[in-house]
């Protein structure tokens, strides 16, 4: 006999007076109506002080439990009756969801001193997981069950079901039975894809969230410690343990999540706010100790569930990365596996500014081991973009008191060679670390913040625990209470005390005047002779030092050297005399000028080359009149045959010329109308014409051949300035 879903299924009801009805499985005749006791958090410490506190906790427990246990006891179409046209009911195992406390919570200061409170508190919650384990399976057995279309569309639709729920199942329930969790998340996945597609929105809501808390965190860090931002203070941290423990339950249960996370852009923003927000929390909480307004007890709890939050914040962003981008490389299935590395080459790129998150995170988890699992897997990773990444967290470990972590790669030089050790980690990652000798201040500074959580610890102890972790005090306390230390650590006494060093002796530095003539700590008398302030003179007067020729001797022995110098003296008489003869070898030749037998009288004129700053314009040579007389050519030609420049002429010859060339310049423009003169100027300067194909006036044609044939002349004028200069 084939069993039919319980949504098709019809049961008998018996009704008043006997009467039989033929009832829906899932309606709303088989709900019972009840009160539904809410969840309670166990009393605190101080609470429990109070006479009574304790019982009357217990007895409402007890009244939870009772509820629970009636729930359980339902047959599967009853309870699924009861869950769907219950409102009362939802609401009463959501609230329980919300209020219980989670593992981390266990460990703080408001633990329980009861016996009976933990007992009661343990049974409630595996009746609550007993629950949702029977809401998270559509199969109870094969008489009882759904088929998965349907139920993934009424857990949907009527809300059973929602990704806060989802969340707050991950969170309290991974601790105390990981496996089953993860099989009851993967059914509603399975079952309803939507689910899938809400995990965008939830990416974005969490992103939001992160931001309120960085504004509450800079607003916190612009006030002044006081007791009166304490709650403040304590509800911001409460904030970034439950953000970051509860994302990562979420990833580690169903690690799927992170591909709708990642398109959500919620790496980055993990990354950002580990990097502003976390480590801004825990800046505002060392203030606060160091005012002295928090209690011993509170500093610690608050610095515990900062720690909590860095490493589990690292561990969500550590899980994102693996599915997206190292699982598919190492898996066998034909998948993009250029596209995973092209995405991982994404994510590290973006968050390099972020150099406190990607410091802690490759202490935990190289970046060098996942680059040799892309290089193994026979992936091209390119090595411009793989180096860029490494050298910048390099530059930031070296920036940040941190050493080189990174393998296969040069390092840079110090005065401290770091002695590498290879680590064991979870999550089957292996870091390399390193031992960084620290100052002996800072040294005592990080046992003291390591012992202040931990106080049953020895010093010795918790200094080989620091130089093993890199001195990172949140890596050395999350390995103590995860117990998780390396064998060589474990093995050691907890309680060893730190060995006493002795101090090296430091050698006096040398002093200027230390034992010879002028030190007056070892000499009685000293001549003060010998003491000059400031300059030699080493001249008695000017003359002398006119008349010192050394430098001038020597530029005179460098010169004769060379050969550019030729003296001659010759003896007439008694009296030397100094002989220059002048050289006229070149004087037949027109230097700088055109050689007389350099064009024919008859042929083409001479025009220097374009390309040696010359025109298309032949230069024109005016030859002087054989009329004119030997005298005035001896007159205006020098020495040497050409005319000499006058350097200074009569300032009268030169305002005269100016005078009568504006005269000229008047006289002509005199006698044309204005508008013919700017009409003939526009004529002259017009280089446009008329519409292409309509033709072009000689003018214009000319206008356009001067514009070609002078383009570019100033420039060249210049640089032959500048090469007359010998500026190049």
């Amino acid at each position: 006999m084939v069993e039919v879903p319980l949504e098709k299924r019809m049961m008998t009801l018996d009704g008043i007076n006997g009467v039989r009805k033929d009832v829906p499985a899932i309606h709303e005749v088989w709900k019972q109506t009840r009160e539904w006791f809410p969840y309670l958090p166990p009393p605190s410490q101080q609470e429990l002080v109070l006479t009574g506190a304790e019982d009357a906790w217990l007895v409402h427990g007890d009244q939870v439990e009772q509820d629970l246990v009636w729930l359980l006891r339902l047959p599967c179409h009853k309870f699924w009756s009861q869950l769907q046209f219950d409102p009362n009911l939802q609401r009463f195992l959501e609230g329980i969801l919300q209020q219980f406390p989670r593992e981390y919570d266990s460990s703080s200061s408001s633990s329980y001193t009861s016996s009976q409170i933990q007992i009661r508190n343990r049974d409630i919650l595996h009746k609550l997981f007993l629950v949702f384990l029977r809401i998270c399976t559509y199969k109870e057995s094969a008489s009882e069950f759904f088929s998965p279309e349907y139920y993934g569309t009424l857990i949907y639709e009527k809300y059973i079901l929602d990704l806060p729920k989802i969340i707050d199942i991950c969170s309290l329930f991974r601790p105390c039975n990981r496996e089953i969790t993860i099989k009851m998340v993967a059914n509603v996945f399975k079952v309803q894809s939507r689910y899938c597609e809400d995990l965008f929105t939830t990416g974005e809501s969490i992103g939001e969230a992160l931001d309120n808390a960085e504004e509450q965190c800079q607003t916190l860090s612009m006030s002044l410690p006081s007791r009166k931002n304490v709650d403040g203070l304590f509800d911001l941290v409460g904030f970034l343990l439950d953000v970051s423990s509860s994302t990562y339950s979420l990833l580690d249960i169903f690690p799927g999540a992170g591909k709708p996370l990642q398109l959500a852009g919620f790496e980055m923003k993990l990354a950002g706010f580990y990097h502003s927000t976390i480590l801004g929390v825990q800046q505002i909480l060392e203030r606060f100790v160091e005012s002295e307004i928090l209690t011993p007890e509170e500093s610690t709890l608050c610095f515990f569930n900062l720690q909590i939050s860095r490493h589990r914040s690292i561990l969500a962003f550590r899980t994102i990365v693996e599915f997206n981008c190292l699982n598919p490389v190492m898996s066998e299935t034909h998948c993009d596996k250029d596209e995973a590395l092209e995405g991982f080459f994404s994510i590290f790129t973006t968050i390099l500014q972020e150099r406190t998150f990607l410091l802690d995170y490759n202490s935990r988890y190289s970046l060098q081991d996942d680059f040799d699992v892309f290089e193994q897997s026979g992936l091209n990773v390119d090595p411009t973009r793989k180096h860029y990444i490494l050298d910048a967290l390099c530059e930031s470990s070296q920036g940040s008191g941190f050493s080189n972590v990174l393998t296969g790669e040069k390092e840079k030089k110090s005065s401290v060679t770091p002695t590498v050790e290879t680590v064991p980690e979870t999550g089957g990652a292996t870091a390399l670390t390193s031992s960084v000798l620290k100052p002996t201040e800072e040294l005592d500074s990080l046992i003291s913040s390591v012992r202040d959580m931990l106080p049953f610890l020895g010093e010795g102890f918790v200094e080989k625990c620091l130089e093993h972790y890199q001195f990172k005090v949140e890596e050395v306390v999350n390995a103590i209470l995860e117990g998780n230390l390396a064998p060589h650590l474990a093995s050691l006494d907890q309680s060893l005390e730190r060995q006493a060093v002795e101090p090296k002796p430091v050698q006096a530095p040398r002093c200027i005047y230390d034992n010879d003539e002028f030190d007056v700590n070892s000499r009685d008398e000293i001549d003060l002779s010998r003491i000059h302030r400031g300059k030699k003179n080493k001249y008695g007067n000017a003359m002398k030092l006119l008349d010192d020729k050394t430098d001038i001797n020597s530029m005179r022995d460098r010169f004769s050297a060379l050969g550019i110098v030729s003296d001659i003296e010759v003896m007439v008489g008694e009296e030397r005399e100094y002989e220059d003869e002048y050289d006229d070898t070149y004087d037949d030749v027109a230097v700088g000028q055109e050689e007389p037998d350099s064009r024919d009288d008859g042929g083409r004129q001479f025009v220097l080359p374009v390309a040696l700053g010359g025109g298309k314009i032949p230069r024109v040579v005016q030859e002087k009149d054989d009329e004119d007389d030997d005298d005035e050519e001896d007159e205006e030609e020098g020495v040497f045959g050409r005319k000499p420049m006058n350097f200074a002429r009569n300032p009268e010859e030169i305002r005269q010329e100016n005078e009568r060339r504006r005269q000229e310049k008047m006289s002509r423009n005199a006698r044309k109308p204005a508008a013919q003169q700017q009409q003939q100027y526009q004529s002259a300067r017009d280089v446009v014409g008329k519409p292409k194909g309509q033709g072009q006036d000689k003018q214009v044609l000319i206008n356009r051949a001067r514009k070609n044939a002078n383009k570019g002349k100033g420039h060249r004028a210049g640089a032959e300035r500048k090469q007359a200069k010998g500026m190049f």
